[in-house]
């Protein structure tokens, strides 16, 4: 079995798939074969994949909106994921990567290298082991490509941040009442802010019971974790993350709160989860003062988180920005998707 994976957008993969069609600025097939596999990544997971179903060719016909990549290769798709199935390159899979290319196994995407023999099979088989949506894309295709390129249209420009150089863990500091009044402030904007979602909120088991304005954290909140299959060690650890977004009983997104206590212990819960449900599609956010940026950035970046990609799925959100927010979209309940928080964070991730 021979693999090669690329890295798209989500109207770029629905292009693909329209016209059955890959595409490169250069003659660079000359080593494809037909029935080798090019698997599809979207947004730091994986979503597709087709089979090359015959030889190269030249055409000068528009199908890409990015540019004409004259130099094409026919596509049969086999497999697409719905979102909520795509396989994040974590777990397994990243360590496929890092055997093949190291850490930098971005520039095999790039360049999509060739997986062979088991790498290639571990990757097909991660698909196979979930239920395929291709009909239902093929059914569907003109309204998702609309929703894809407004989705395009209206996100905003992507935020640039430069790498942090490496620092030693900072100090665990005493906590105080002062600390703890902003902590359960963060926690009480996450809960209303998911709620407004749609979302069900899990807040720490530690913390159910604190108060914050004449109410407990806990009051309208979930009693007890869904069943995600786990140990109940891997239960307990994540059940002493901060606050816990969930819909239909998968967690959506996870928030730890450090206002001036040491970033690594959360960071650490962090990396609990995605160590233990790897297969989670669930996105992960750091809450601080925008002050503490750098702080998180060092973290995250550190060789060990690095290793297992939390830097790639983790993200800092500005205390500040979250107040502003809640503030913005108070009443819209209904309206607003989990993702509006990513209008605020701010990624260390590098690219793949």
């Amino acid at each position: 079995m021979r693999v090669r994976i690329t890295k798209v957008d989500e109207y770029q993969f629905l292009s693909c798939l329209k016209h059955s069609l890959w595409g490169s600025k250069s003659a660079r097939f000359k080593n494809w074969r037909k029935g080798d596999y090019l698997v599809f990544i979207v947004d730091k997971a994986l979503t597709g994949y087709a089979e090359i179903s015959g030889e190269p060719f030249q055409s000068d016909e528009k199908v890409w909106d990015d540019g004409l990549f004259p130099y094409r290769i026919p596509l049969k798709f086999r497999q697409i994921l719905a979102k909520t199935d795509r396989i994040p390159i974590l777990g397994e899979i990243r360590e496929i990567l890092v055997s093949q290319w190291g850490n930098s196994y971005g520039w095999g995407i790039l360049n999509q290298q060739l997986l062979t023999d088991s790498s290639a099979e571990k990757i097909i088989t991660a698909f196979i082991s979930r239920p395929n949506n291709l009909a239902q894309v093929q059914l569907s295709l003109e309204q998702f490509l609309q929703e894809a390129d407004q989705l395009r249209k209206n996100s905003s420009k992507g935020k640039t941040v430069k790498k942090l150089p490496l620092e030693n863990a900072e100090p665990v500091q005493e906590s105080s009442l002062s600390e703890d009044s902003e902590h359960s402030k963060a926690q009480n904007a996450l809960i209303e802010l998911g709620r407004i979602t749609g979302c069900s909120v899990w807040v720490a088991s530690n913390d159910r019971n604190r108060s914050f304005n004449g109410k407990t954290l806990g009051e309208q909140c979930l009693k007890q974790l869904p069943n995600m299959g786990l140990s109940d060690e891997a239960t307990r650890k994540i059940s002493l993350i901060d606050i816990i977004w969930i819909k239909q009983s998968a967690p959506v997104c996870a928030f730890e709160v450090e206002t001036t206590t040491s970033i690594y212990s959360g960071i650490l819960r962090m990396s609990d989860l995605i160590s233990v449900v790897p297969a989670l599609n669930v996105k992960l956010y750091i809450v601080a003062p925008k002050e503490r940026q750098d702080k998180v950035g060092n973290e995250l970046t550190r060789p060990t988180f690095k290793r297992i990609g939390l830097n790639d799925f983790c993200k800092f959100v500005p205390l500040e920005e979250l107040n502003k927010l809640l503030s913005k979209i108070e009443g819209f309940g209904g309206h607003i998707q989990p993702t509006i928080v990513d209008k605020i964070a701010i990624g260390f991730g590098e690219e793949i």
